[in-house]
């Protein structure tokens, strides 16, 4: 009796243990098995646009979406567009949506694939209003007024915060988008800076925040700006004299630095160029003396540059001396020589011309002739 009582509460508690270890909410199996269809139907729909070769976002500010896509039917049967249930169109590429409403658009598209497959995309588009334009503020030491544009007729959220200052508040556009709002504070703003941005927002849903708007609230800000309008910080290089210049230097110390930095960077620029000049002209005195030593002879293989040089130089002074001499030569005048003749010349070349007589001498120019007679023995 006793064994059948163990046998049997053993059964219970057993049975107890298998039925806890399987014991899973219901709420845990539905949402694990959404969660891996909605990724199957992502992955599928992924397939599918690459085949059109576009992805439609899922939020956008631009009611007017373009979007550029491609037929992959082989027959080039094209595709169709159904917005909001409202029936299938063709459509060709480019596509410009239909200045869609702010809100929520389901959008299918229908179209062929290369597999002569009849394939339907389908997306959930919603369209948000564009972020507030905020334009610069009109700021004093108690208030800070701030204007711009949004969508027509919808809310703006603003945010003014800074030096543990912060508020909020909302103001409503009109048909054309024109809003403004005056920030007043119950003490006078604590001087340091302050941040503004805004968001728009249209049957509930809500546009991106604008860019922030950053500026300074305080006198010392004020002044500095009202200094920096009045005095300004350009100038005209047709008003530069000998009377103001020192003025002009002193107010505008960039346009000293400019003018420093050019004189440093033209000293530079020209050093490098005279650098690179004077490296090119070693350059090709040594490519003309590497020219001479590969003509010489192969005599001159073991004479130093100085002798093979040398040589040359020594020759174009000898020529030069030679030219000298000969030069010296003849400026020298020629002496003059006596000229001897004896009798049988004399009378063999002069035999037709009597010496005493004046027929005889040249008219243009007389020669003295000297004549010695002398006897043979």
């Amino acid at each position: 009796m006793i064994k059948i009582l163990l046998s049997i509460s053993l059964c219970f508690l057993f049975s107890i243990s298998v039925y806890a270890q399987q014991d899973t909410p219901i709420s845990e199996v539905k949402a694990s098995e959404i969660e891996l269809l909605n990724e199957q139907d992502e992955q599928r729909n992924q397939e599918i646009a690459n085949q059109l070769g576009f992805v439609l976002p899922k939020y956008t500010d631009n009611p007017s979406y373009i979007i550029t896509f491609k037929d992959p039917s082989p027959n080039e049967s094209g595709v169709e567009i159904d917005l909001d249930e409202k029936g299938f169109n063709k459509i060709e590429s480019p596509y410009t949506f239909p200045a869609l409403s702010i809100g929520f658009h389901d959008v299918r598209f229908r179209f062929t694939d290369s597999e002569n497959s009849v394939k339907i995309l389908e997306y959930e588009l919603i369209v948000i209003p564009r972020a507030p334009i905020v334009d610069t503020p009109e700021i004093s030491i108690s208030s800070v007024s701030v204007s711009g544009s949004a969508l027509a007729n919808s809310d703006v959220l603003y945010i003014l915060s800074g030096n543990a200052y912060h508020t909020t508040g909302t103001v409503q556009t009109d048909s054309q988008g024109k809003w403004s709002v005056t920030i007043e504070s119950e003490q006078e703003f604590i001087p340091g800076i302050y941040t503004f941005t805004a968001l728009a927002r249209k049957y509930g849903y809500s546009s991106t925040l604008s860019t922030p708007l950053t500026f300074n609230i305080g006198e010392s800000s004020t002044q500095k700006t009202e200094e920096i309008k009045q005095s300004g910080i350009s100038f005209s290089f047709k008003s530069i004299n000998k009377d103001n210049i020192l003025n002009i230097f002193k107010e505008n110390r960039d346009l000293l630095f400019l003018i420093l930095g050019s004189i440093v960077l033209g000293l530079g620029i020209g050093a490098f160029i005279k650098t690179v000049l004077t490296n090119s002209k070693s350059e090709k005195k040594n490519k003309e003396v590497e020219g001479l030593i590969k003509k010489s002879d192969s005599k001159d293989a073991n004479k130093t540059l100085r002798e093979i040089f040398g040589d040359d130089t020594t020759s174009k002074e000898e020529t030069v001396e030679t030219k000298e001499e000969v030069k010296e030569e003849s400026e020298k005048e020629p002496e003059k020589q006596e000229s001897i003749i004896n009798k049988d010349v004399f009378l063999k070349k002069y035999k037709m011309v009597d010496p005493d007589d004046d027929k005889g001498v040249e008219k243009k120019k007389k020669k003295k002739i000297k004549v010695s007679l002398t006897s043979k023995d």
